[in-house]
């Protein structure tokens, strides 16, 4: 990511950039809750204990089988399909809804944002709190962290 760095007259170092993704919100956890209990098997004879245990074999088998092989791949489609729907929608909210970019100063003390709609906007941002920065003024108003 391209980012633009200026030197104030004190000495001050700053970080300019635009930010291309909000910040996220930490997600609370889902309680996965408890496993469901398993039926006995229900069998009286030696057929069905033999039964069982070929079952068993198998299902563990064929877990294994599914987790190594077609969990990753599923796995890896939704996360592919997740990647190009938020692609599209980040394209779409920038470009047609002219969704404003979020333009950022930081320094080690402190961290100044703006909110400069298009692509240019945002470039005429950045270029206005460089020049403020290097010549030793404050940014234009605007959020201060």
């Amino acid at each position: 990511m391209f980012r633009r760095k200026v030197t104030a007259p004190d000495g001050t170092k700053w970080t300019l950039g635009r930010r291309w993704l909000p910040r996220w919100k930490q997600i609370a956890r889902a309680d996965p809750g408890s496993a469901p209990d398993l039926p006995d098997g229900g069998f009286d004879d030696d057929t069905g204990i033999f039964a069982t245990i070929f079952l068993a074999i198998f299902a563990v088998i064929a877990a294994i089988f599914l987790v190594l092989v077609l969990f990753n791949v599923v796995a890896i489609a939704v996360e592919l399909m997740i990647f190009i729907v938020a692609l599209f929608a980040g394209l779409f909210s920038r470009v047609v809804l002219r969704r404003p970019w979020t333009v950022f100063a930081k320094s080690e003390r402190m961290t100044h944002v703006r909110h400069a709609v298009g692509w240019r906007g945002s470039r005429a941002q950045l270029d206005a709190m460089a020049s403020a920065l290097s010549s030793g003024l404050e940014p234009a108003p605007g959020d201060r962290r």
